[in-house]
């Protein structure tokens, strides 16, 4: 039996910050990017909605805020944007994120699909797209269960 997290689990949260700090290719692709994005995953297998947000320095993140809450989360689902503090949030249920996780789904059709929702400016989401596609890559390459 593998030691393998479940995908949007804290478990998994961690493996994946671990990877993607030490990806070569992701650190190279990042860079200098230093913003704070906000992930959202509804409706896990555990019933829960999670908000993890990732605050990046220099390509490397430096802190990450989780939040489990049962879903449906009143407060999370209603919870308006700092446009001020974050870059931007995406959000999803469960099985987009596994979707997209699994290659099934590329970041333009999860972008285009009515269940995935992005909030912030698309001029800076699009212009870091590297970084969003790396870590949709690194995530997919971290070992875990579905």
């Amino acid at each position: 039996m593998s030691d393998a997290p479940r995908y949007w689990t804290p478990a998994f949260v961690e493996r994946f910050v671990d990877a993607l700090n030490n990806d070569e290719d992701f650190q190279e692709t990042a860079g200098s990017f230093s913003e704070t994005i906000e992930l959202r995953c509804l409706d896990t297998p555990d019933a829960e909605d999670v908000s993890a947000t990732y605050a990046f320095e220099e390509g490397r993140i430096v802190d990450v805020d989780l939040w489990i809450d049962e879903a449906p989360s009143e407060q999370m689902r209603a919870e308006e944007v700092d446009t001020g503090a974050i870059m931007a949030r995406a959000t999803a249920p469960y099985d987009v994120w596994v979707q997209m996780d699994k290659g099934e789904m590329g970041a333009a059709e999860a972008i285009a699909s009515p269940d995935y929702q992005i909030d912030g400016s698309m001029m800076q989401v699009m212009s870091n797209m590297g970084v969003f596609r790396g870590m949709m890559s690194v995530a997919a390459d971290v070992e875990k269960t579905y």
